[in-house]
């Protein structure tokens, strides 16, 4: 039992980045009907901030929580006012195809600059694990996995909550409701899209500092980061935040599950069976947003 609440634990921590990383691609989608492919490269440049102001100039972890969502979330307005703004009156296809292209340049791009198959990042939380005692086991608890669980799931729903309640998020609900009647309304196109770029940067930029200690800086976790919130989103139902959190910690749960009890090898397949299975029971996700709800 123990090691089963071990795994649980683990498992939710890594759902909880999957969550924040899931809830940027469904703001981006709400607000601008764009599929950002380009996100998880969006997580890998924040865990890469997270290195350079952690390792290379040693400031203060905070600074990391700070630089990373702001620089992140300007980079992610940056490449929709430069690339994508130009194309959006074009097919959507033509759009998702920049976003592709846009995240493998971001992967490559990093890959060669850096040379390196992997950047280490320290904890962000450092201290002796906590021993919990179970009956007559015990089961371990690192402060790693309690700051990450909580900081990534309290983002969450901070932006949950900016997006739902907070004038800033007004303008997104009324463009993702109906472009035209935003429009009417004195809602400009071009800022709500660029505003809904930068906070869905922002959201990656953070989710690739909470990510940045277990996983790592590489190629790698861009590929991984956007199949997860992938995932996630469209498990959770793709135009729902609230749906996004649940199926990002119903995700991790799930591949840590199998790793630990079936196969590592089995992690990524299992994560797919569970869309597939998704799919075919409810194609619009378990917590689909409903008429008249903001998420």
């Amino acid at each position: 039992m123990a090691e089963f609440i071990m795994v649980i634990i683990g498992g939710v921590q890594f759902g909880a980045i999957y969550a924040l990383a899931a809830i940027g691609v469904v703001v981006i989608h709400k607000a601008t009907r764009t599929v950002n492919f380009a996100h998880g490269g969006l997580v890998m440049l924040g865990a890469f901030v997270t290195y350079l102001v952690v390792v290379e100039l040693r400031w203060p972890y905070w600074t990391a929580y700070v630089l990373a969502p702001l620089l992140i979330g300007t980079l992610a307005m940056a490449l929709e006012l430069v690339i994508l703004r130009p194309i959006r009156r074009a097919d959507m296809f033509t759009v998702i195809m920049a976003t592709i292209f846009l995240g493998i340049a971001l992967s490559e791009t990093f890959r060669l600059a850096q040379n390196t198959e992997m950047l280490a990042v320290p904890s962000a939380v450092k201290g002796p694990p906590m021993i919990v005692p179970l009956g007559e086991d015990a089961f371990i608890v690192t402060a790693e996995q309690i700051w990450v669980t909580i900081g990534a799931l309290l983002t969450g729903f901070a932006g949950l909550a900016l997006f739902r309640y907070a004038g800033i998020g007004r303008s997104m609900r009324a463009m993702a409701s109906n472009i035209r009647g935003a429009q009417l309304c004195g809602f400009s196109i071009d800022r709500v899209y660029a505003l809904a770029w930068f906070f869905g940067g922002a959201l990656a930029g953070l989710a690739g500092v909470f990510a940045a200690p277990s996983k790592g800086v590489s190629p790698e976790l861009a590929v991984s980061v956007i199949s997860a919130a992938f995932v996630a989103a469209v498990i959770g139902g793709f135009d729902s935040l609230i749906g996004a959190i649940i199926g990002g910690l119903l995700l991790g749960v799930v591949e840590t599950l199998s790793a630990a009890y079936v196969s590592s090898a089995m992690k990524s397949a299992v994560s797919f069976l569970l869309l597939f299975v998704v799919l075919l029971w409810r194609p619009d996700g378990l917590f689909p947003e409903r008429k008249g709800r903001d998420v």
